[in-house]
């Protein structure tokens, strides 16, 4: 029987780790109090520095190092990129200080038992030398895009040292000359502005975040740095893209804003699986999924470990909405940021697990400042964005008729129910009955925040309600919530952070897509007279709606991190995670309904999935300055332990179809999946970042991995990259081109690895077989795999150059980069001969897949007034896949489907020569031996993605924002939907076709280009849709989100006591403008048909238009 994963035992197995973690924090914090042997008389100790032309922050850093001190100030006061000289000898901390300080308008403290050293802005006194008029200025600062209050923004007076910063409430009090004085206010991250003093004695002042900030943080494996020193190729989104979007899963939220990234939806329904690629597939069939990272902890799935495909049903049921995707187990809202790691430089930390590229997904946290509460509701109505034009009933009977006339054929009850049973005069639009419902979308969260300098949490709370078009109570309900926290010691030694998440994803569909109705007969009758379902086409919606699908997923994440500072420049950290995903699934089938012609009776299939797995990796972060050179050193481990269990039973021959959903009313059940799999990877890793000046920048990455998928001999292998990078704009001879800003030069080379194959494919394994097969009443064993202990790493080279620049101060930022990624050792399946008993085994093949193109990210701010702001993001990529060799293509389990020089993904099809006299589809006989042979008369067709991208505009005006983005795709496939006209030709079944049948070819329309209508077979009906007669461009553009917002005055909601008000309307997946005819979305595709993603030659539920409002409150 199954047994199903209870709320106490996965709540006891939260709390077991919960305790374990808060026992070691317990440990780890006592050593957070020890006493400070050295806080006494810091400043009297001796320094010798001789600093010429650092900046600030290059000479702070040497002075830390000398003195055994820690320096602390806000970067919102204090100009860390001033440019210092000085020279010292055995001199005392505190004249040294004063010699650096004083001139730059600062001042120093100490703090008491401690070796803390607070620098922050000095006061200067009013000079004496002639009495000056003073008033005190008071006034408030707000963030311009969130009316939230801004704590340590610097208030100064122009001209003067004289200053203070904002206080938690984002107020600030000043003294200033009572004429001719100008304010400027500045902060990290946001436009400096001033402003000029009249007779006013109170000031609201708004700052602008930058748009373009090359200085914005950027994060990356194991550490963050900026846009302008990195070395690696990393593309981001933030919060502010992503909460423009109706979406439910955040994958969707980087569609088309991400250079290099392809990412494709399977389906419009809830819960429905995100297929991506980063730059290309690398592997011939050993999964192409990227790692994902969510707050430092990967995310893997029911393999035990990284994912080799996008599903949360490994060992489970699929239903319409195809394979579940894990990421719908994370709320958009909760999200912070997403960086896509691309190259080698920045995917070789994560070594093995780096191939197919990185997605680091950073939550939201608790930041110092007063409480803060926000509420954000949205409600909205979704609908199928377009219809396939199909014939109506005159159009289909006409056609019928046609067709038996032409095979010269009668028609009866029999052959033809729809031209001599059925009502001629019914005309019914299935996909407007069927897919024509409003799927309602309601959206609510919450969240409670705030902190001082030294703690900080979250609380944040998720419910969504996400409806379907097809009839009846349908959709999927989400609920989550979340806690971060973090604590650091007073004296700056020791951190703590925190975050733990659950997620409770409930999906009641039905087990089957209904998309197929659209070419159901027009006149077809749903019933049959006695009021049973009709079964004359082989399939009856109604029959499909009983056939419930429940899903019910969960997810536990938590982490933990502690640091702890031994001096400065040395920190010593660990990070710990640890998740529990869960998938309980029911599917129904009463045999009411199941076409009675196939016997059928009434059987239920119930599944669970469950995954557990814990990370350790503790690490150590070394840095240090000296003169122009800066170095940083990080060294560390990783100790993965996942394990999975799977089970899958079947009740069958039920007594009572309201006993479907238990087993106990089933009259024989079966175990058809039993599955377990263990996991362990371990490795060490080492990276080593060498700048010189903050011009020319080295970054250099080891980690030798080790993985229990392969044997012990070659459990283990070696990864790494180079990456440079040189900062050409900060060389003096640039100083001549002030039109250029910013010029930066990078490249990188690297080897990644990949182990996505099945766990024991090394190890010999056996299953059970069939009840047929028994030996003296005992059921036999055969071989499930043949051994093979040489099975060894997938790798992948990956080559980047890369040139970005910034013009007119950086309002235009360009950035252009060439990729090579070229992937060997392909892990994959080899033939095996009949007698073996088993087709295939697991092994490398001497294959190389190359990827290579072309990326362009454009970012410019066009407008920038007090009032008005307007900028617009561009991003294109170039894209080519290639087989470059394949070493005895005979072993390839499907050898045939590759061939040199192409794609991997490479269509071979017939080439179409037209119609005949007789309106018949022909095929060129490319060998001339008179017969059309599947192997040697098709060509191959063009294929792939040739570009695609994005185009994202953000226009505010005063309280006013709207933000409109486009995407697009220019690629090769199906242009046309005949994938009911396999082997059968038009007219000759009780099936429907699109209006694109008007245009067939027949006796009073020679010029037809479609075959004509008959009900006698041909082979070349076979081959027709299997030619490029229906091949060609299928490119397509969507204007995917539409978001208007509008926040409410401040004077309006201040006497409320609300710190922002907005409201707002958004609209997702809008248009779509498609070379494709007679398809519901040319990106979606009926689930499982893998490589026909997207191509057109499916039906699939499509994408849903949908437009929602809403209400954001904070206070």
């Amino acid at each position: 029987m199954l047994k199903k994963s209870t709320p106490q035992v996965f709540i006891y197995q939260i709390m077991r780790f919960t305790v374990y973690q808060c026992v070691f924090v317990l440990l780890l914090a006592s050593m957070a109090f020890a006493h400070d042997n050295y806080a006494q008389g810091v400043l009297k100790r001796s320094v010798t520095i001789s600093a010429q032309n650092l900046t600030l922050k290059q000479l702070l850093q040497q002075l830390q190092a000398q003195a055994n001190v820690r320096f602390v100030y806000s970067s919102s006061q204090v100009q860390l990129d001033q440019k210092v000289t000085l020279s010292s000898v055995q001199e005392p901390l505190h004249q040294v200080l004063a010699k650096v300080l004083h001139p730059l308008g600062l001042s120093f403290t100490t703090q008491p038992n401690s070796n803390l050293i607070i620098i922050k802005p000095a006061v200067s006194p009013v000079a004496e030398t002639a009495p000056t008029v003073e008033r005190q200025i008071s006034g408030q600062v707000l963030s311009a895009d969130t009316e939230q209050p801004m704590i340590g923004v610097s208030v100064r007076v122009k001209g003067t040292n004289q200053g203070t910063v904002t206080n938690d409430r984002g107020e600030f009090r000043i003294t200033t000359p009572d004429a001719g004085v100008t304010l400027i206010f500045s902060y990290v991250g946001y436009e400096t502005r001033e402003v000029g003093l009249g007779t006013q004695s109170y000031l609201k002042v708004d700052l602008k975040p930058k748009d373009a900030s090359l200085n914005d943080v950027v994060v990356i494996g194991y550490g963050t740095t900026t846009q302008r020193y990195n070395t690696g190729a990393v593309s981001s989104i933030t919060a502010k893209d992503i909460s423009v979007q109706t979406i439910s899963n955040p994958l969707v939220a980087l569609q088309g804003r991400i250079a290099g990234a392809q990412i494709t939806q399977n389906n419009g329904l809830p819960g429905s699986s995100v297929r991506i690629q980063i730059r290309g597939q690398g592997s011939l069939s050993s999964g192409t999924v990227p790692l994902y990272v969510v707050d430092g902890v990967p995310f893997t799935l029911f393999n035990g470990g990284q994912p080799a495909n996008d599903n949360l049903n490994a060992y489970g049921i699929s239903g319409a909405n195809g394979e579940q995707s894990p990421l719908s187990l994370i709320p958009p809202e909760d999200i912070e940021r997403i960086d896509v790691l691309k190259d080698a430089d920045a995917t070789a930390i994560y070594g093995s697990r780096g191939s197919n590229g990185v997605i680091l997904i950073t939550t939201k946290k608790g930041k110092a400042g007063r409480t803060q509460f926000n509420v954000n509701v949205n409600s909205g109505a979704g609908k199928v964005p377009y219809y396939v034009p199909v014939l109506n009933t005159e159009q289909y009977l006409s056609l019928r008729k046609e067709a038996f006339a032409r095979a010269k054929v009668t028609p009866n009850s029999s052959n033809a129910p729809d031209l001599t049973v059925w009502d001629q005069n019914a005309n019914t639009d299935w996909q407007r009955k069927y897919l024509g419902g409003t799927a309602q979308f309601v959206n609510a969260s919450a969240s409670v925040s705030g902190g001082n300098a030294f703690n900080s949490f979250l609380f944040s709370g998720l419910y969504r309600k996400e409806g379907t078009v097809f009839p009846g109570n349908l959709g999927a309900t989400t609920l989550s919530g979340r806690f971060a926290g973090s604590h650091t010691t007073a004296n700056q030694k020791f951190r703590i952070d925190f975050t733990t998440s659950y997620s409770h994803l409930k999906n009641n569909l039905i087990g089957s897509d209904l998309t197929s109705v659209y070419n159901l007969a027009p006149n077809y009758p749903l019933y049959n007279a006695n009021g049973s379902l009709n079964w004359t086409g082989g399939s009856n919606p109604e029959g499909l709606l009983m056939q419930e699908f429940d899903n019910v997923s969960t997810n536990f994440i938590t982490q933990l991190n502690l640091k702890y500072t031994i001096f400065p420049g040395l920190d010593v950290k660990i990070n710990n995670g640890y998740t529990l995903t869960g998938v309980d699934q029911i599917q129904v089938n009463p045999a009411r309904s199941q076409n009675p012609l196939y016997n059928p009776i009434s059987s239920s299939v119930f599944a669970n999935n469950k995954n557990e797995s814990y990370i350790v990796e503790p690490q150590a972060d070394y840095r240090k300055a000296f003169g122009k050179n800066q170095i940083n050193i990080l060294v560390g481990g990783t100790f993965q332990h996942s394990n999975a269990t799977g089970q899958s039973i079947e009740g069958r021959n039920y007594t009572n179809d309201a006993l479907l959903k238990s087993l106990i009313g089933a009259g024989t059940m079966s175990v058809t999946q039993n599955n377990y799999s263990l996991y362990r990877y371990t490795s060490a890793f080492g990276r080593v970042n060498y700048s010189w000046d903050n011009k020319y920048i080295l970054n250099g990455t080891f980690r030798r991995d080790g993985s229990s998928r392969f044997g012990p001999s070659h459990r283990f292998g070696n990864f790494g990259a180079i990456g440079a990078a040189w900062l050409v704009s900060s060389e003096e001879f640039m100083k001549t081109l002030p039109w250029f800003s910013y010029l930066k030069l990078r490249s990188s080379y690297g080897l990644t690895g990949n182990d996505q194959i099945p766990n024991y494919a090394y190890l010999p394994t056996y299953q059970l077989t069939n009840s047929n097969n028994v030996y003296s009443g005992t059921a036999t064993l055969i071989n499930y795999n043949i051994p093979n202990p040489t099975l060894h790493w997938e790798t992948t080279r990956k080559l980047e150059v890369a040139l970005e620049m910034g013009f007119l101060q950086d309002r235009i930022l360009l950035k252009s980069a060439y990729f090579r990624n070229r992937s060997g050792d392909q892990l994959t399946s080899t033939n095996m001969p009949t007698q073996s008993g088993v087709n295939s085994f697991s092994s490398n093949l001497d294959a190389v897949i190359q990827n290579k193109g072309f990326e362009f990210e454009l970012n410019t701010i066009n407008v920038a007034t007090a009032a008005l702001r307007w900028s617009t993001n561009i991003n294109f990529t170039f894209l080519s896949n290639k087989l470059l060799s394949i070493g005895d293509p005979q072993k390839l389990f499907n050898s045939s489907s590759y061939t040199i020089g192409q794609p991997i993904n490479a269509t071979r099809l017939y080439q179409y020569t037209g119609l005949d006299a007789n309106g018949l589809p022909t095929v060129q006989d490319l060998d001339g031996d008179g017969v059309i042979n599947f192997s040697k008369d098709r060509v191959m067709a063009p294929i792939g993605t040739p570009f695609f991208g994005g185009i994202n505009n953000s226009l505010s005006y005063k309280n006013f924002q709207l933000d409109v983005f486009l995407r697009f795709n220019h690629r090769m496939g199906y242009q046309f939907n005949f994938s009911d006209l396999y082997g059968f030709p038009l007219g000759n079944s009780v099936v429907n076709k699109t209006t694109a049948a008007l245009n067939r070819w027949s006796e009073s329309n020679p010029n037809g280009v479609y075959p004509a209508a008959t009900t006698l077979y041909s082979s070349a009906f076979g081959y027709y849709p299997s030619s490029n007669a229906l091949w060609g461009d299928a490119s397509f553009l969507k204007l995917s989100t539409v978001s208007l917002s509008y926040s409410l005055p401040a004077a309006l909601i201040q006497p409320l006591q609300l710190s922002k008000v907005s409201v707002y309307v958004q609209g997702q997946n809008l248009f779509t403008w498609a070379k494709q005819k007679y398809i519901l979305d040319p990106e979606t595709s009926l689930p499982g048909t893998g490589t026909g993603l997207g191509s057109g030659q499916f039906q699939a539920m499509p994408q849903l238009r949908t437009i929602v409002a809403g209400l954001n409150v904070s206070f």
